[in-house]
């Protein structure tokens, strides 16, 4: 029988509440079980026991939207490049993630993806790749943010398989703008494959909106951001989103991108459960301030803020657990609110809620320890090995 890990004697976020003094059985790369007193639980010979008095064990966070980090993006069409992705965030408590790729040419994002794919079937040495978020390129030039406008392309189908080639089976999400002309026909095509739909930047007025919603977009992606603003008249995809019921939506949490006022407001509209925590993360994430690109555009990173030369804000550099952080200390939202925007909801969201995002018999052994004090990173597992050991 293969040795255990037992984690104990902390307090356990299982995703859905608390235990005080509780345990967590890990087993391989799963977790065996979730004891409620650590006390009544006996370690067997050869079990390493790991005490985490003052700490909080949560499940792994999950980024369904990010494109880089460490000077790697999703969109240099490597391995190794999504592999030194994966090794820098898992330090910061992500344990899984999408791979997400902007509006580019067709080529190009088929490369991407390729390589997203050979992530994913050779594993990496960090967060484990679940799939692919394509942003793009059927968006509104609108609101395309930082997304290239000579690069956006009409939605079709046909555009569509062009760019996933053979690799269609490891699209997670897709974002687009809802209203444009031949989008609600790609929306058709990607419900039918279980595909999760995103609005984004986008122009959708109210009624565009629930026609989308109907047709099977049921996401919007960096709420308030590459949208048309919240009015008391026309509420837009953002009011849209926050108002009406079949909605899930997802915060940049850096207080950057959104005040945290509004942050606030999107937990107080949705719940924890139809809110997710994302990082929009760009390479230069934990690199410092300084030039690069995302997209083939030029990004000036300047007090952590990324930035075209325009002064469109361009991605983030942020990383889950300072976006846990920011939702508790700045939004003022519940802690265990926080842990599950960051990890249950997301992991549902893309089809992963069976064995990812809670701390449960049969789950993924990817485990984050927070110092209790101040929300810090102190240890991170991954499929039931140390990546930052406590």
């Amino acid at each position: 029988m293969e040795n255990r890990t037992i984690i104990k004697g902390g307090r356990i976020f299982t995703g859905r509440c608390f235990i005080d003094n509780g345990a967590v059985e890990i087993q391989g790369s799963r977790i065996a079980d979730v004891h409620y007193n650590a006390d009544e639980y006996e370690a067997h010979a050869g079990d390493k026991v790991v005490d985490i008095s003052g700490i909080i064990a949560t499940p792994g966070f999950v980024d369904i939207h990010i494109h880089g980090a460490m000077g790697c993006d999703a969109m240099d069409g490597s391995y190794e490049s999504i592999n030194t992705i994966s090794k820098a965030i898992a330090l910061h408590g992500t344990t899984s993630f999408l791979i997400t790729t902007m509006t580019a040419p067709v080529g190009d994002t088929y490369n991407a993806i390729r390589a997203a794919a050979e992530a994913i079937d050779k594993g990496t040495d960090g967060a484990q790749a679940l799939g692919v978020h394509m942003e793009g390129p059927f968006i509104n030039a609108q609101y395309k943010g930082a997304q290239s406008a000579e690069l956006i392309m009409p939605p079709s189908v046909e555009a569509y398989r062009a760019m996933v080639g053979e690799y269609e089976s490891i699209i997670k999400r897709v974002t687009l703008a809802p209203e444009v002309e031949g989008a609600l026909e790609v929306v058709s095509y990607l419900k039918s494959r279980g595909v999760l739909i995103s609005a984004g930047h986008t122009s959708a007025a109210f009624d565009q909106m629930m026609a989308a919603h109907k047709a099977g977009v049921s996401h919007v992606t960096h709420l308030y951001n590459g949208m048309n603003p919240i009015h008391h008249r026309q509420p837009g995809a953002a009011g849209t989103a926050l108002s009406q019921d079949g909605w899930t939506v997802e915060v940049i949490a850096d207080c950057v991108h959104v005040h945290p006022a509004m942050l606030r407001l999107a937990w107080l509209c949705k719940g924890a459960d139809r809110c997710a925590l994302i990082t929009d993360a760009m390479e230069a994430t934990l690199m410092g301030d300084g030039v690069y690109e995302l997209g083939s555009q030029k990004v000036i990173v300047k007090n952590g803020q990324a930035r075209l030369e325009a002064g469109n804000l361009a991605g983030s550099t942020l990383t889950l657990d300072a976006a846990v952080k920011n939702m508790v200390e700045k939004a003022d939202i519940p802690l265990g609110d926080a842990l599950a925007m960051a990890s249950l909801v997301p992991a549902a969201l893309v089809g992963e809620g069976d064995r990812k995002g809670r701390l449960e018999a049969g789950y993924d052994a990817d485990i984050v320890l927070l110092d209790e004090s101040d929300i810090s990173v102190k240890g991170v597992m991954v499929g039931g090995k140390w990546q930052k050991n406590f």
